[in-house]
């Protein structure tokens, strides 16, 4: 008992006199009554540093997006230690945090590394995940560094506040002011498209949509970037309308391309529209190799707001998690 009181005092002195208390101290402190043992629930203060990351060779080596998540996933005996701002950090710098932008909407995408990465998760669990995003967020706007490092966490920390917070992201719908358009499949039925988005109408600037798109070469290094990233058309309208790099038509639906008798779902061809059913993605098909399974394929597809990129079927955003594909002709 001497030593609960001992301990206590000291604590309450240190609060009362403005001593700032040990980190150690600083998330969750319990003492117990029976022993007088204090103990921390987040004793990590420091963030955790992936052992395979982006720009190495053993990155490299991760030809598909699920051995990518399966590698960058933290142990549980640290994530369930970690302090909050030693987490935030930590997700962060997550290699595909990138993928978020690389969907219909960015609602789509916050679900998508959600559903795939621990490290998000934990994060959602936190009473004081906003505070510390925003705390680093003010820290971002104090340097005012310009690398497309920062410039993307900038952009991160604004897609999480607005997923913790709202639970729905300001452009789940793109935005109200788009212009209303449409385009025809062969046989002739309208589709609904948005015409002319620009970078605002994703709540991004041009720079912030090449920082990014830096990002995401970085995080796929086994593609090739065909085309720079654009705001107006996205992979649907890419794959079945316009290969145009001045398409201006955003499509969030393509299902119409295959339920009108405009094409037919078959075996894989060179020039075949791929349709990655779960992971709302469509793309062309560019190259077969022997036996046509999904290794031996090559895919040309628009990533959300990012470019034109030829990859490996399954080396791409769209295959994390449970997902099937089509093939139509």
């Amino acid at each position: 008992m001497k030593r609960y009181f001992l301990l206590s005092s000291i604590l309450c002195l240190m609060l009362c006199f403005g001593v700032a208390v040990p980190a150690a101290y600083a998330d969750s402190t319990t003492v117990s009554y029976e022993t007088g043992e204090i103990s921390t629930e987040y004793t990590i203060s420091e963030p955790y540093e992936y052992v395979v990351k982006p720009n190495t060779a053993e990155w490299i080596k991760l030809t598909s997006t699920e051995e990518k998540v399966k590698a960058t996933q933290i142990p549980e005996e640290i994530l369930s230690k970690m302090t909050t701002k030693a987490l935030v950090e930590t997700v962060l710098k997550y290699p595909l945090l990138p993928n978020m932008y690389a969907f219909n909407t960015q609602q789509q995408g916050f679900d998508a590394v959600l559903s795939s990465f621990n490290g998000l998760q934990e994060l959602l669990k936190r009473s004081d995940a906003s505070l510390e995003i925003q705390q680093y967020q003010n820290k971002l706007s104090i340097f005012k560094t310009t690398d497309s490092v920062s410039i993307a966490q900038g952009v991160y920390t604004e897609t999480l506040l607005e997923g913790i917070n709202s639970k729905k992201l300001i452009n789940s719908v793109v935005t109200p002011f788009a212009v209303i358009s449409s385009v025809k499949t062969p046989k002739g039925t309208s589709v609904e498209t948005y015409k002319g988005l620009t970078w605002s109408d994703h709540g991004l600037t041009a720079s912030e949509a090449s920082a990014l798109q830096t990002q995401m070469v970085a995080a796929y290094p086994n593609t090739t970037v065909l085309s720079s990233q654009s705001p107006s058309y996205n992979c649907h309208s890419y794959a079945w309308y316009s290969q145009s790099s001045s398409n201006a038509h955003w499509m969030n639906s393509a299902s119409s391309y295959r339920t009108d008798g405009s094409y037919t779902s078959g075996i894989a061809r060179v020039g075949s529209k791929i349709d990655y059913g779960a992971g709302d993605h469509s793309g062309i098909v560019t190259f077969i190799g022997q036996g046509g399974t999904g290794q031996d394929i090559d895919v040309k597809s628009k990533w959300g707001i990012y470019g034109v990129f030829s990859h490996n079927f399954a080396d791409c955003p769209y295959t994390m998690g449970n997902y099937s594909c089509t093939f139509w002709n």
